[in-house]
């Protein structure tokens, strides 16, 4: 009985063999789970009481391997932030605003670090930007040399520079004090030197004008609150000296001190 399961196997494993030698053309791919042939071959052995080494089945010729899809990385959104539709301005520094481009225009308001205002005109030749007043009602002019403007600027009308405001009567100065120096001259008279202070209380003036005795005697410039002057005067005879204040509108009244020699 066993050389006849011998003779099976053999015969099994001859035709096995002249598949595989036999064949010129090339084997096809096999799936890996296809093993119906050491199947047939595995259950004549049992059904015969033997077993055929592991070596002598066909191994599959490929394995399948999953492949996963790539990992998608998404990009975060950039945020744009919004142009504004009408121009706005800023400052870095708190500005002044005024009825005009320059400190010869009154003072109406002021845009401060922090604050936005609408622009409405611009003059480029002045570099002066025309904005809503952020203090009261109305449109004022802001310098544009501390200020940045956003949003589209191109469109916006180009307004002329006002004419200069016509300034008030200027406030006129207190407190004026003399310092005197008496040197005799040929008697009863003295030459007089006189050291003049006083109190600036107006800021549109264009000048000071010095009096002595209601003669104009010296003329100083705006912001300049002191003055000197020498003149002749008689032995025990008051001078009087006066101050103004002065600009192109009129000239204020006057501050007055009198000086006696000696």
């Amino acid at each position: 009985m066993k050389k006849k399961n011998l003779l099976i196997i053999s015969t099994a494993l001859l035709v096995i063999l002249a598949c595989t030698f036999n064949n010129p053309t090339p084997t096809p791919e096999i799936p890996a789970n296809n093993n119906s042939v050491a199947t047939n071959v595995a259950q004549t052995l049992e059904a015969s009481g033997l077993s055929l080494p592991s070596a002598a089945l066909p191994t599959p010729l490929h394995t399948i391997t999953p492949t996963l899809p790539p990992t998608i990385t998404f990009t975060p959104t950039v945020a744009f932030t919004a142009t504004p539709s009408v121009p706005v301005a800023s400052v870095s520094v708190d500005t002044n605003c005024r009825t005009g481009p320059g400190k010869v225009y009154d003072y109406i308001g002021a845009l401060l670090v922090g604050e936005k205002a609408e622009v409405v005109a611009k003059n480029v030749s002045s570099n002066y930007w025309v904005i809503k007043n952020p203090d009261a009602n109305g449109n004022c002019w802001l310098w544009g040399y501390y200020a940045t403007v956003a949003g589209n600027s191109n469109n916006l009308p180009v307004y002329a520079i006002p004419p200069t405001p016509t300034p008030s009567i200027p406030i006129p100065p207190s407190n004026l004090l003399a310092t005197k120096n008496c040197v005799v001259d040929v008697l009863p008279n003295y030459k007089l030197t006189v050291n003049l202070t006083w109190q600036d209380n107006s800021n549109n003036e264009a000048n000071f004008l010095g009096y002595a005795d209601g003669i104009l005697a010296f003329n100083v410039p705006k912001n300049q609150a002191h003055a000197s002057h020498t003149v002749l005067a008689v032995d025990g005879v008051p001078v009087v000296f006066s101050v103004s204040a002065n600009n192109t509108t009129a000239e204020s009244a006057k501050a007055t001190v009198q000086v006696i020699c000696p």
